[in-house]
């Protein structure tokens, strides 16, 4: 059995071995009713709703943790929600205060003034900052350790090859997105500058200008693209794991700034553990995570978040989403965009830290199915 990491006053979930499926804490509420089919998707993004969370124990650690998205995607990193929905942070003894806010920077201040503790951010952000020495940050894991992206286009663009001369929409130049799509381009034997990059702004402003036949192609998420999926008009061209296989970048990290780190270390060590066992549970139990995210997102229908989980299955963060590989190749696709020219290079081990997880790996055993460590386990 793994070892239970924990507060006293309440017992953690079950435990299991690496290969078996996680048990959710007893604690957890029932499941939500199924939603009805939504309307077709809209640029208006859905309401969030609250879900009634199971009570921390007397005596909790408390945790302030900072989201930059509302409501939680419907991919593997919104078990950053679905740990407190669920019972998987109250079970290790922690209180922790979900605060989704509407852009980094907003984290990032709180995170200087004290009033957040956790932050989900991107990992360009928190390398460019600590570059900088604006702000000392340091990454502990990740649950987006994996991108979830895809391309689609227009009905008429059947191969990558056909978008020469054609439009191909991104948030803005030189963004992360514009860099990935050129990436993945490239790799599919597509030289960039044979096609015109539009920057339009956000994703679902990009699908609608497709829908409307004022764009060719644009790099989407998954959980858009299954929402997407049945409106005439668009398909997918370069599906999620070819997708990966061109960019293997890590996308978000869970940063503390260094003096969170030393302050706080016992409620981030289970908070890390609460993380790793929802991870694990949510990756064996298809249900459990439907009807998890249901709760979240009632304008998400049943069958398209099964369809989510089917195609994210492999990239839950069981390890703690920390292979020091893959963030080194993050680093250098980063140096090799605009905006990191100017910035000093820094060493991986100036902003990102394996102990925590380490530590957490060495009582509850390494998952060998997914997420690989990339180092050897104490």
């Amino acid at each position: 059995l793994l070892a239970a990491c924990g507060a006293p006053q309440v017992p953690p979930p079950p435990a299991a071995t690496p290969t078996a499926a996680v048990q959710a804490p007893t604690t957890a509420p029932p499941a939500a009713a199924t939603a009805a089919k939504p309307p077709a998707p809209t640029a208006v993004p859905p309401t969030p709703v609250p879900v009634q969370a199971p009570q921390a124990p007397a005596g909790a650690l408390k945790l302030h943790l900072g989201l930059t998205t509302s409501p939680p995607p419907p991919q593997p990193n919104a078990v950053l929600w679905l740990a407190r929905d669920r019972g998987f942070y109250q079970a290790e003894g922690l209180d922790v205060d979900l605060q989704e806010v509407q852009a980094t920077p907003s984290v990032v201040t709180a995170m200087r003034t004290g009033d957040i503790d956790v932050g989900s951010i991107a990992t360009q952000d928190v390398l460019s900052l600590t570059a900088a020495n604006a702000l000392q940050l340091r990454a502990i894991g990740s649950q987006e350790g994996q991108t979830h992206f895809v391309v689609v286009a227009r009905d008429g663009i059947n191969s990558v090859d056909d978008l020469k001369g054609k439009s191909f929409g991104i948030a803005r130049p030189g963004s992360v997105d514009d860099s990935l799509s050129r990436l993945v381009l490239s790799a599919q034997g597509l030289d960039p500058t044979s096609m015109t990059f539009v920057a339009v702004g956000a994703p679902n402003l990009r699908i609608q200008a497709i829908l409307a036949g004022q764009l060719d192609a644009t790099t989407t998420s998954v959980g858009n693209w299954v929402t997407l999926q049945n409106q005439k008009g668009i398909h997918l061209l370069v599906d999620e794991k070819t997708y990966f296989a061109a960019a293997p970048i890590v996308q978000k990290v869970t940063v503390v700034t260094s003096d969170t780190l030393q302050q706080k270390s016992e409620a981030l060590r289970r908070f890390t553990t609460a993380l790793i066992k929802a991870s694990r549970y949510f990756a064996n139990n298809k249900q459990a995570w439907i009807e998890a995210m249901q709760a979240r997102r009632p304008d998400v229908n049943v069958a398209d978040l099964g369809a989510i989980w089917e195609q994210t299955r492999g990239s839950w963060p069981v390890n703690g989403g920390f292979n020091p590989d893959q963030y080194q190749k993050t680093v250098e696709f980063l140096y090799a965009t605009d905006d990191f020219k100017a910035l000093p290079s820094i060493e991986l081990s100036s902003w990102a830290v394996t102990g925590l997880v380490d530590g957490v790996l060495e009582q509850l055993g390494v998952d060998a199915t997914l997420d690989p460590p990339g180092r050897a386990i104490p």
